[in-house]
């Protein structure tokens, strides 16, 4: 029977949660003072650091977008796909503050072409931050009638198919993002893999002091600015790794 790395965590900390209770009374009477204390410190940092991962994303649910380096590694050497899906979202804030998506945005492409698009407000429940409605032009009101995340997300899931994802800076972002409101919704998402054009356009333009979205659709002669729109962000994307894949070729 296999078990599950979070289960485990769970087992680990406790584990090392009892070993450091029961510690002081170890019929081992030759230790100091100092190394028991030692000993008991260490085994609550170790329950501390399980417990800690335990409480984390699902380690399992975690590698549904997990394969995006792997793709990107071996493009360099067999060729980028022609056919694929750029995606792109708009959020309430940064992974690390709790974000909930207000925009989902998808361009499917075939053999290098745009075959279809998907753009779909979202509510997210919560107020979204001034500055985040300022960049973006989506206010409270915007969305106060558009589907939650949970009705939206099923309809962009199935629009992107089994298709490689490709996004500007997917694996830190947009993929853990959706990840996330996927789990706090209980919709189970397919084993997508990626591409993230970030790491993508530092090997192949190094002489690029940044290399944004903003920086790239300048250098590429694509545009001047990026919308912060979730669609026509994706399309930008998808001009942009069309570029980098001639330029890989």
């Amino acid at each position: 029977m296999t078990i599950r790395k979070r289960t485990l965590y769970w087992i680990l900390a406790a584990i090392f949660a009892f070993t450091a209770i029961y510690a002081p009374f170890s019929d081992d009477k030759d230790s100091s003072i100092l190394v028991t204390i030692l000993t008991i410190l260490l085994f609550i940092a170790l329950a501390i650091l399980f417990a800690h991962l335990a409480r984390k994303v699902d380690p399992e649910k975690a590698i549904r977008f997990g394969k995006a380096k792997t793709v990107a590694r071996a493009a360099s050497v067999n060729g980028l796909p022609r056919d694929y899906t750029c995606i792109d979202i708009e959020t309430t804030g940064l992974p690390d503050q709790d974000p909930r998506i207000i925009e989902l945005g998808a361009v499917r492409i075939r053999n290098g072409k745009v075959s279809g698009t998907y753009s779909q407000l979202v509510n997210p429940g919560k107020p979204i931050p001034a500055k985040v409605a300022e960049l973006t032009g989506i206010y409270d009101s915007l969305v106060a009638d558009s589907p939650t995340i949970a009705q939206a997300l099923p309809s962009f899931v199935e629009f992107c198919g089994t298709d490689t994802l490709v996004g500007h800076n997917i694996d830190r972002f947009d993929a853990p993002i959706i990840q996330a409101e996927a789990q706090r919704n209980n919709i189970q998402l397919p084993d997508f893999n990626t591409i993230d054009t970030l790491p993508l356009a530092e090997t192949l333009c190094p002489e690029l002091d940044r290399h944004r979205v903003v920086d790239l659709i300048r250098a590429f002669d694509i545009g001047d600015t990026e919308d912060h729109r979730a669609t026509q962000d994706a399309l930008q994307t998808s001009q942009i790794y069309e570029e980098l894949r001639r330029r890989a070729s």
